[in-house]
């Protein structure tokens, strides 16, 4: 661990899918570093799971809701400052993946995908856009993807979801800077997480071998995302706001 041990101590985050993948694992590397958690997910099963592997000092609490929906998120937001009070920070990592040619691409497909990844996502800037519910000096991560800036086959509804995540942070952080709130995403190269593994068996080892190919330094691990978070969220980003922080082992760069 790099960071010190009480680098988000006493601050209130907030995490959306942790009940597994990136939120799971950026959930467990911000607790290390004395944050105090609201994890949200759709299984609270699952989410108690990841509560029960926290360490730190911090406090920490389990919201089990489906943030798909522009305003069940702000509903939640809004329970979650109630029942613990104004919050610090957020890291919205909810989300679907969709590996689809565009011909065959379902309505219901597009309306899962643009759920969590977008309007769940302005369900939860706009709570946090009240004064009441985000501390002033706070800072917003969104989980974004190098297929917003990098095309490929098959990827046209995923990568549309993603650009309009980005397109938001940018109109974000500009409405927020009067009070000093941070906004900013992560775009993420391919990392092996669950989904990830998934993706991986069931397709040929050249298909395999060649998406690796892409990354210059290979796949990435869920830790190296958890580390971006927990440096956006912390108070060694104060000025920075409205990017997309590249997070994928030279991805873009090709």
């Amino acid at each position: 661990m790099i960071f010190a041990s009480d680098s988000l101590a006493g601050k209130h985050i907030v995490v959306t899918g942790a009940s597994s993948g990136l939120g799971q694992a950026a959930a467990t590397y911000l607790a290390t570093l004395g944050a105090n958690l609201s994890l949200v997910g759709r299984d609270e099963t699952r989410l108690g799971a990841t509560l029960s592997g926290l360490g730190g000092e911090g406090a920490h609490a389990v919201f089990a809701a489906d943030v798909g929906d522009f305003g069940t998120a702000d509903e939640l937001v809004q329970r979650v400052v109630t029942e613990r009070g104004a919050i610090d920070g957020l890291f919205h990592s909810a989300g679907t993946s969709l590996v689809m040619p565009m011909r065959l691409t379902k309505q219901t497909q597009i309306d899962e995908l643009f759920g969590a990844a977008v309007m769940g996502a302005l369900g939860m800037a706009k709570a946090l856009s009240r004064k009441n519910a985000m501390n002033d000096g706070g800072s917003l991560v969104f989980m974004s993807s190098v297929s917003a800036v990098r095309g490929r086959r098959g990827m046209v509804a995923y990568s549309a979801a993603k650009a309009a995540t980005s397109g938001m942070v940018r109109a974000l952080a500009v409405e927020l800077a009067d009070r000093r709130i941070r906004v900013n995403s992560i775009t993420a190269g391919a990392v092996e997480t669950a989904m990830h593994r998934s993706f991986v068996e069931s397709v040929s080892d050249d298909l395999v071998a060649g998406y690796r190919d892409l990354h210059p330094l290979g796949f990435g691990q869920p830790d190296d995302v958890a580390a971006a978070v927990a440096f956006l969220l912390s108070d060694a980003s104060p000025w920075i706001t409205g990017i997309d922080l590249p997070v994928d082992g030279g991805y873009a760069a090709k």
